[in-house]
């Protein structure tokens, strides 16, 4: 009976190579409000060789939520203050702060933290009412001070949310800052604990970088832990804008607690997640996101070795499934498996012409996510040769996968190229500006955190 079924899948896959049709596994329901997608780079693999890779392509999408009254919020500001911010800086990000507080809900609760040396709690959590007024003249007279206490202004934001913590709100804080901590604790790790902490409460932290002084990797680590945002934001005027993407993803939150769970069988073995560094252990891989909202989509891309016994024989090479909280119901949705197929032909040609160069495309994008930032690591060391030298490479590679590109991946694989190349000009005078850093840094954390 097996026999049969690898050999009706076999044909399966023949037939659609030969016509053009990508092999893809879909798994949706109309009622569903998470809809999971599975696809393959090579759907036909030649057979004879020592072992094939695939690229499996994975995408959680968020159905458009239904007309119903969404999850209230449980949101800290946490604004610095240092001398820095003043200006210009300070005023755009009351301004961002208001046109916040203008979109929410009665029944949102909102807290307000500043730091500087010192950190204030200028709005206690409280439920906003008919308080609106009273929060925006707030807003309005906040003003400049010294130093930077990062750490304390995050610890005291989730202070705060503690104190309306519950399941049924979306607690986020939001940290907005343009220098490095200084005040307090201030190492990478020791604030990236402190993200870790807030996330197994079940709070997250969105980080917004502002200008070209402040320290990415600490505000990536942080918004990492617990798979809020991180917002790279160069230009002041733009600052309304990003808060106001923020609220909507939130406020359109559908599912929450997405746990991926991906199977390879005997003789798959998968080897890595495109974008993320290191290499798997287990045959039995998972990966999860805190939230997706309605018409968000989620990517992740695994390549894996079908070895060489199991090349003809295997056909089911992954199986993917899919549990999480539905926002509204809270109820707990799990997915039946969805399988991930391939077929086999003796035919090079043909083998050749079944790949889905789409595929292709995008998880180059993603692997060059990897690359990059071993490029920034040696860059920071001083080593600047070793970092033109990744560079060099991945512009080559990603010229050569967009060439078979269809013309859809074609504009991503030019913003791609064109983020290395001018970083790759700069070194030639053996520096990495910070502005370039930042950009690399902010292009790799997306693929990173499947944030494109």
């Amino acid at each position: 009976m097996e026999t049969k079924r690898c050999l009706c899948l076999s044909a399966l896959a023949l037939l659609l190579a030969a016509s053009g049709t990508p092999i893809s596994s879909k798994l949706h329901a109309s009622d569903e409000t998470v809809k999971l997608r599975t696809a393959v780079d090579r759907p036909l693999l030649e057979t004879g060789g020592g072992g094939s890779s695939v690229v499996v392509k994975i995408e959680v999408e968020g159905c458009a939520a239904p007309k119903r009254k969404r999850e209230s919020l449980n949101l800290a500001i946490v604004l610095d203050r240092s001398g820095s911010m003043s200006g210009a800086k300070l005023e755009q990000a009351k301004q961002a702060a208001l046109l916040l507080v203008d979109q929410l809900d009665a029944d949102d609760v909102l807290s307000l933290v500043v730091y500087e040396t010192e950190v204030q709690v200028v709005l206690p959590a409280s439920r906003l009412g008919d308080r609106r007024r009273e929060v925006r003249r707030l807003i309005e007279r906040i003003e400049t001070g010294g130093s930077t206490a990062l750490y304390g202004g995050v610890e005291e934001g989730s202070r705060q949310l503690r104190e309306f913590l519950g399941k049924e709100r979306i607690n986020r804080v939001l940290l907005l800052s343009d220098g490095i901590a200084n005040v307090g604790p201030s190492d990478n790790r020791s604030i990236a604990d402190l993200g870790r902490r807030i996330a197994r409460e079940g709070m997250s932290v969105t980080t917004i970088g502002l200008g070209n002084d402040y320290n990415e990797t600490l505000m990536t680590a942080l918004a990492e832990a617990s798979d809020a945002n991180y917002y790279y934001v160069a230009d002041v005027e733009t600052l309304p804008e990003v808060f106001a993407k923020e609220l909507g993803e939130l406020q359109s939150i559908v599912a929450r607690e997405i746990v991926i769970e991906i199977r390879c069988p005997k003789g798959v073995k998968p080897i890595r997640f495109l974008g993320r560094p290191g290499e798997l252990k287990s045959s039995t891989e998972s990966v999860t996101f805190s939230t997706v909202s309605g018409g968000q989509k989620r990517e992740i891309y695994l390549e894996c070795r079908v070895e060489g016994e199991a090349l003809g024989k295997v056909n089911e090479i992954a199986s993917v499934a899919m549990r999480y909280a539905d926002a509204s119901s809270k109820a707990v949705v799990e997915s039946k498996a969805a399988p991930v197929v391939v077929g086999y032909t003796q035919d090079k040609a043909l083998a050749s012409r079944s790949v889905d160069q789409t595929i292709v495309a995008e998880a180059a994008i993603f692997d060059n996510a990897v690359a990059t930032e071993e490029a920034i690591a040696y860059a920071d060391k001083g080593e600047a040769a070793s970092s033109r030298s990744i560079l060099d490479r991945q512009i080559l590679k990603l010229k050569e996968v967009q060439a078979a590109a269809p013309a859809a991946q074609q504009k991503a694989l030019d913003e791609e190229i064109e983020t290395i190349t001018r970083a790759r000009e700069e070194l030639d005078s053996d520096r990495l500006s910070s502005e370039q850093r930042k950009q690399l840094s902010n292009r790799a954390w997306m693929m990173r955190n499947a944030k494109r």
